[in-house]
């Protein structure tokens, strides 16, 4: 008997902790969502906090992805003046240019309109849902960021995720999610080959049905090796690089060998590399 009053005593007070934690969670929403601009995070603290933007990237800079620079300027417009805009699932190889846009994307309309983009990253998913509902009450257009995610088939990320992005279709109009994965459908090791038989259906339609959460996929490709060069000479002339045009495609060329990649962040790494040493 004494065994279970304790049992009830410490149940009690768990909870009590929980609604003092969970209002504290509150008061520190309403201190810090007034705040615009890029946001994150901070699950030790509980509360929102302003990021310094790093990166200057704006759209110009970055090249042959004009369609998915369209689209997605598109949709983050139609949001932002307050029409029912489309979360945005960008995926493709890495190096692309996903990330970048989403950045490139905040500094074209930062200036233009009130809004704000919270960074969520991977390891904060199990706070998802609490965000979003102390985000609830707030007016303004709200952008959350989750870069380079990915899951394991039926993990509990997976679940949370797909859970919390089928509920904010239905409760909160003024937050979209613009996600990076270098996977189409976010699942690591899913086996399109099997996609259609009969057997795999179930399990296949509930791995798609997180995608399926996303009104627009953007995909981003490697470029050729054509592409590869003018992106490295376009860098090459941004830092001032002083060697010959020979020698940088020359060392381009081994680059894009020896990293197996002609992407855009290759190119900017081997200019980076070059400059620090010639």
């Amino acid at each position: 008997m004494k065994n279970k009053i304790n049992i009830k005593i410490i149940n009690l007070l768990n909870k009590l902790f929980e609604k003092k934690r969970l209002n504290k969670m509150s008061n520190n929403f309403k201190k810090e969502v007034s705040f615009t601009g890029l946001l994150e995070w901070d699950e030790e603290r509980n509360k929102l906090i302003n990021v310094d933007v790093i990166k200057n990237i704006n759209l110009e800079s970055l090249f042959f992805i004009d369609a998915q620079k369209k689209v997605l300027i598109d949709n983050t417009k139609y949001f932002l003046e307050g029409g029912y805009a489309n979360n945005a699932l960008l995926w493709g190889s890495r190096g692309t240019g996903k990330s970048s846009l989403v950045l490139a994307i905040y500094n074209f309309f930062k200036d233009k309109y009130v809004f704000s983009i919270i960074e969520i990253k991977f390891f904060q998913i199990i706070y998802l849902p609490k965000i979003l509902r102390n985000l609830e009450k707030i007016k303004k257009q709200i952008i959350i960021y989750c870069d380079d995610f990915s899951f394991e088939k039926n993990s509990e990320n997976f679940i949370i995720f797909k859970n919390t992005l089928e509920g904010s279709l239905r409760k909160y109009p003024n937050i979209i999610f613009y996600v990076t994965s270098n996977y189409r459908h976010l699942v690591k090791n899913m086996n399109n080959d099997n996609i259609h038989q009969t057997h795999h259906k179930d399990t296949s339609e509930n791995l798609i049905s997180l995608s399926d959460r996303f009104g627009i996929w953007i995909g981003f490709h490697n470029f050729d090796q054509e592409k590869f060069l003018k992106v490295v000479f376009y860098y090459s002339n941004f830092l001032k690089l002083d060697l010959e045009k020979k020698t940088i495609k020359n060392k381009a060329l081994e680059w894009a060998l020896l990293r197996g990649s002609y992407s855009g962040r290759e190119a900017l790494n081997l200019v980076r590399f070059l400059k620090s040493k010639y």
